[in-house]
C-alpha cells in the first residue's frame, strides 16, 4: 500500500510529465459518468483531474440521469475550454453525446482563452470545470529565481442567472471569499453583462493567478461560530422595482415565521438591469457571514416573484438551522480543492447532498485523495457514501481528506 509521501510523489512526477515537451504513455481510465447522481458535475471534476494529472479518461453514461441525457452546449463548450486548456484529444465532445474520450497534451502557454455556449448556458459551470486547471497552469520554473506567472485570463459567455445552476452572484459572494482565503489562492470574477434564460448573451471574464512551488493550503471549517451580519439582494432584469419588492416581501414573510432572532429585519438591496437584450427572471439570494469567516447562502431563480421569495427564503433557513460551515451549493464544490490541497483538510457541514457524495466518489478515484465522512450524532461512526440506507438529509457531518498536495514544481 502507497505511503501519503508516494502518492505525492507520484502526483508531483505526472504533473511534470504533462508538459508537452514529455512524451508519456498513461493508461486511459474508464469510468461509468451515471453513478450515483450521474450529472454534469462527474464530467467537470474528471475532466479537470485528468488535465492536472495527466490522465486519459474515458467517461461513459454522461448525463445518463437527467431528463435529457448527453452534453447540453455548457458541457460541451466546457469540454473545448479544456481542449484548448491542455491542447487535449477530444472525442465525443458534440451536444448530445454521452461517451467522452480525454486526452490532455500540455499546458497551453497561451494567456487569454474564450469559452462561448451560443446559449444561456450556465457560465458558473465554466468557471467550475476550469478553474483548478487554470490554477496549476503555470509551466515549471526553471530557474531559482523566477518572475511570477502571468494571469490566465478566460472570458466567458452564456448565462450567468440561470435555472439549475448557481448564479455568478455566488461565486463572487459566497464561493470566491471562502476558497481564497481557506486554500490560499487568487481570482477574480468580472460581471461584463449578465445573462438570462432564454437570450444567455451575458459575459464574465476570470482571471487566474496561476501558483507555482506551493500547494493549497488544507481546508478548516470546523467551527460556524455566531452569525454577525445577514444580506439579501434582489437582482431583476428588464422588470420594474416592483416585481423586487414582491420577492423581498415574500422572503421577509418567510424568515418572520421562522422566528429565528438573527434574522429578523433583513433588508433587501434591489438592483434592476436595464439591458433588454438580457431580460429574464429575477433572482434574489440571501447570505450570513459568521464570526468565523462563514458564508451561509439561500438563493432561488423561478417564474413568479413571490415563489422566488419563498424559497430562497426557505433554503437560506434550512442551511441556516442545520449548523454546519457551508450551505448545499458550497459544500460539493470544495471537494476537489480539498483532495488537491496538502496535509488533512476538515469540513463540518449539515446534511451531506447527492452532489457532494457524487464528487467525493469519483474525486477519489482519480486523485487518490483519501476522504473520510463521520455522521456528528452520538456514534460519531464512520459512514459510506454509497450507503444508500442511511438518511443523508438528516444531522451534521464531518468531512475529512487526506490531500495530494499538488504543486508545479522543477
Amino acid at each position: 500500500m502507497s505511503s501519503d509521501k508516494d502518492v505525492k510523489t507520484k502526483v508531483l512526477s505526472l504533473l511534470e510529465d504533462s508538459r508537452p515537451d514529455k512524451d508519456v504513455k498513461t493508461e486511459v481510465l474508464t469510468l461509468d459518468a451515471g453513478l450515483l447522481e450521474g450529472g454534469g458535475q462527474v464530467i467537470r471534476n474528471c475532466i479537470g483531474l485528468s488535465c492536472l494529472l495527466n490522465k486519459p479518461v474515458k467517461l461513459l453514461n454522461a448525463r445518463a440521469k437527467r431528463k435529457d441525457p448527453g452534453l447540453k452546449p455548457q458541457h460541451a463548450s466546457g469540454l473545448k475550454l479544456m481542449q484548448d486548456l491542455y491542447q487535449a484529444e477530444l472525442q465525443g465532445g458534440n451536444i448530445g453525446s454521452q461517451e467522452i474520450y480525454f486526452k490532455p497534451n500540455g499546458v497551453n502557454t497561451s494567456d487569454t482563452f474564450i469559452a462561448d455556449t451560443q446559449t444561456a448556458g450556465s457560465i458558473t459551470l465554466l468557471i467550475q470545470i476550469s478553474l483548478p486547471a487554470l490554477l496549476f497552469s503555470a509551466p515549471p520554473p526553471k530557474k531559482k529565481l523566477f518572475l511570477p506567472p502571468r494571469s490566465k485570463k478566460v472570458i466567458l459567455k452564456g448565462g450567468t442567472t440561470v435555472i439549475a445552476s448557481p448564479p455568478i452572484d455566488f461565486l463572487i459572494e459566497v464561493f470566491k471569499p471562502i476558497v481564497e482565503r481557506e486554500f490560499g489562492l487568487h481570482f477574480n470574477i468580472n460581471v461584463v453583462g449578465r445573462g438570462y434564460y432564454p437570450q444567455g448573451k451575458g459575459e464574465v471574464v476570470l482571471r487566474v493567478d496561476p501558483i507555482v512551488e506551493r500547494t493549497l493550503k488544507p481546508l478548516n471549517l470546523v467551527d460556524r461560530g455566531e452569525i454577525t451580519k445577514v444580506r439579501g439582494r434582489v437582482t431583476i432584469a428588464n422588470k420594474s422595482k416592483q416585481i423586487g419588492k414582491r420577492m423581498a416581501t415574500a422572503a421577509s414573510e418567510v424568515l418572520t415565521e421562522a422566528a429565528l432572532p438573527e434574522l429578523e429585519n433583513i433588508q433587501f438591496d434591489i438592483e434592476i438591469n436595464s439591458e433588454k437584450i438580457n431580460a429574464g427572471k429575477g433572482l434574489i439570494r440571501l447570505w450570513a457571514e459568521t464570526s468565523t469567516g462563514c458564508i451561509i447562502s439561500g438563493n432561488d431563480i423561478k417564474e413568479t416573484p413571490e415563489e422566488v421569495g419563498k424559497n430562497a427564503a426557505e433554503k437560506f433557513i434550512r442551511n441556516i438551522k442545520h449548523g454546519g460551515c457551508v450551505d448545499e451549493h458550497l459544500q460539493d464544490q470544495l471537494i476537489i480543492f480539498m483532495a488537491l490541497a496538502e496535509s488533512r483538510s476538515k469540513l463540518v457541514s449539515g446534511p451531506i447532498t447527492l452532489h457532494t457524495r457524487t464528487a467525493i466518489h469519483f474525486i477519489e478515484t482519480m486523485s487518490g485523495a483519501k476522504f473520510h465522512i463521520k455522521k456528528l450524532d452520538s456514534s460519531e461512526s464512520l459512514v459510506n457514501i454509497q450507503d444508500n440506507s442511511l438518511d443523508w438529509d438528516e444531522g451534521m457531518y464531518l468531512i475529512e481528506c487526506e490531500g495530494i498536495g499538488l504543486m508545479v514544481s522543477k
